[in-house]
């Protein structure tokens, strides 16, 4: 199994916003340990493991049963309907630690992105794992949106969590090509000679990272576990967004159907009530490393 050099835990930034600002700008990411962990990441990862057992996915060991269900097949939304539909998961998106995080990172009112994101990783399908990419290919809008992964379970790396590419955001916006995996595209990092890093997870653990910055899932190599995690995405109010991340994952369900047996209304249709500047999606082309530094491009 390959190894990685550990990410550099910043919890103990948090206190200090130009500390933590200026080690975000030189890696690319922040992990920060324990950030959202409490009954809020436990209610959610119950939630959706007893759609996964209703479903004939899991045992009530949380075992994974069956061959494994890859995202975006007929059978995925078997699971992934009803999930989207948890008012838990997207209002664990609105955790004071996370939004704390994000204004403190972008120096000005955040908008949570409400096309909220969950990934379901069965072991045995090592093929189907997300290849190396930035998000900003998926995402568009301002360079300056950030991503919040979370796993909802114990995630160690045979489990397959997340490794990122540290510095990468500074190489610009590199070409895709396409690859199996969700998403689709990959990005080349031949020749960039930059650190991978991955460790161990916990539930409620924390890696904030920039939408240029390069990273992958790790294969599942466990033979009786699931990953859950949760990919949640912040910007500032002032900047442009996409308008199909304004539209839930997928597009498959209305915002009025995943509302429909939600308890409260607070969270409900929020962004409606603010001023965003909403751009169409566009076909990019790469950005090189001085663009980026000069805002250009």
């Amino acid at each position: 199994m390959e190894t990685y050099a550990a990410f550099t835990d910043s919890r103990n930034l948090l206190s200090e916003p130009e500390r933590l600002r200026a080690r975000l700008h030189e890696e690319g990411y922040l992990f920060l340990s324990g950030l959202v962990a409490g009954d809020a990441v436990r209610q959610t990862y119950q939630e959706i493991l007893a759609i996964c057992q209703a479903q004939g996915w899991a045992d009530r060991q949380a075992r994974p049963l069956g061959s494994p269900r890859l995202e975006g097949s007929p059978e995925w939304f078997d699971v992934y309907d009803p999930l989207q539909r948890l008012e838990s998961f997207h209002t664990l998106a609105h955790h004071p630690a996370l939004l704390a995080l994000a204004e403190t990172v972008l120096q000005e009112p955040v908008l949570v992105h409400p096309r909220n994101i969950a990934r379901i990783t069965f072991p045995g399908a090592d093929h189907f794992t997300t290849p190396p990419h930035q998000d900003f290919v998926h995402i568009q809008g301002t360079r300056e949106t950030y991503t919040a992964w979370i796993p909802l379970c114990d995630c160690p790396v045979p489990v397959g969590g997340l490794a990122i590419l540290a510095g990468s955001h500074r190489v610009g916006l590199l070409p895709v090509h396409p690859a199996s995996g969700p998403g689709g595209v990959g990005v080349n990092t031949d020749g960039l000679g930059l650190p991978w890093l991955a460790q161990d997870m916990a539930p409620g653990d924390c890696l904030f990272f920039h939408s240029h910055t390069i990273h992958r899932a790790l294969p599942n190599v466990s033979e009786d576990r699931l990953r859950i995690s949760v990919d949640f995405r912040y910007q500032g109010f002032s900047q442009p967004i996409v308008e199909d991340s304004l539209l839930p994952h997928y597009g498959r369900l209305t915002w009025d159907a995943i509302y429909q047996d939600w308890r409260h209304t607070e969270l409900q249709y929020y962004w409606r009530r603010q001023p965003l500047t909403v751009v169409p999606r566009q076909t990019l082309s790469p950005v090189t490393a001085a663009e980026r530094q000069t805002g250009n491009g």
